[in-house]
């Protein structure tokens, strides 16, 4: 990814909105879901893990023409921190990443990652929460 800011961004605006923080990257044919998370950094991410791809799968001597599906659902619970160990100001939090994907004559795969972020605990649990370009 060209910025871990995006997908958080993506899911912040949903928690903005009082929506699930939840959101699915459909890579095959080009559609965000939770329609809400529409925007041009849903897009941009999309767009930027698109790119990606064709290198990607070069890289690893696939062919990219047998992917079939490729979905990621991303989330995470903003009301779900812990402290962060050096500065007990600032929080942590999980976004996690849900992936399914097949390729021809293959079985479905699944794969589930998380990464912790930190916010400033400033903006935790506040009814409306900044983007992360604007908490810097």
């Amino acid at each position: 990814m060209k910025s871990g800011r995006l997908p958080v961004n993506v899911l912040i605006d949903l928690y903005n909105l009082g929506l699930e923080t939840k959101a699915t990257f459909d890579f095959i044919n080009k559609t965000i879901k939770h329609v809400q998370a529409e925007s041009i950094e849903s897009r941009q991410l999309l767009n930027d893990y698109s790119s990606w791809l064709p290198v990607h799968f070069k890289n690893h001597n696939c062919d990219l023409t047998k992917l079939e599906s490729l979905k990621i659902t991303i989330w995470t619970d903003f009301k779900n921190t812990l402290p962060h160990e050096q500065n007990k100001q600032d929080r942590v939090f999980e976004v996690s990443a849900f992936t399914i994907w097949k390729a021809d004559g293959r079985k479905e795969e699944i794969i589930e990652i998380s990464q912790s972020q930190v916010i400033p605990k400033k903006f935790v649990g506040i009814e409306k929460m900044p983007r992360m370009t604007e908490m810097n």
